[in-house]
């Protein structure tokens, strides 16, 4: 799947945003950080940046469906990685949720579908099973 510059520094933000939820950057945060913006070819001079002035970054909603599911995913697993999940972390994915037009009852299913997966990690034909099932 391809990307504009700025749909990888939306989602690079977006997962900033989460791994700072609580108020502190694990090492696991930074290190997958890392891995997401070396992907997606973004310097690691600019990730620290961002990380920097939190404050301003902004983040726009993916237009596509299919990146909408991405992205939550990619969130998703950002606030799995430090085996700590708090209320901070569950309010912004409830918020994102929205803003991507994702019912609760498919970031439920989500959520208790990664418990069955290392890491978290779920499947992509789970995964869109399981977002495919809010349209019915």
């Amino acid at each position: 799947m391809t990307y504009t510059t700025q749909e990888k520094i939306d989602l690079l933000s977006q997962l900033i945003l989460m791994a700072l939820a609580d108020n502190k950057l694990s090492p696991e945060e930074l290190e997958f950080l890392k891995k997401i913006a070396q992907r997606m070819d973004i310097e690691e001079s600019e990730l620290m940046s961002m990380i920097r002035y939190r404050d301003e970054l902004t983040v726009s909603t993916p237009q596509s469906h299919t990146k909408r599911i991405i992205h939550f995913h990619k969130l998703l697993l950002m606030m799995h990685i430090d085996g700590k999940v708090n209320d901070g972390e569950l309010q912004l994915l409830h918020e994102v949720a929205l803003k991507y037009g994702f019912r609760k009852s498919v970031v439920d299913s989500l959520l208790n579908a990664m418990k069955n997966y290392p890491h978290g990690e779920i499947p992509p034909s789970e995964l869109l099973t399981i977002h495919s099932s809010q349209n019915n």
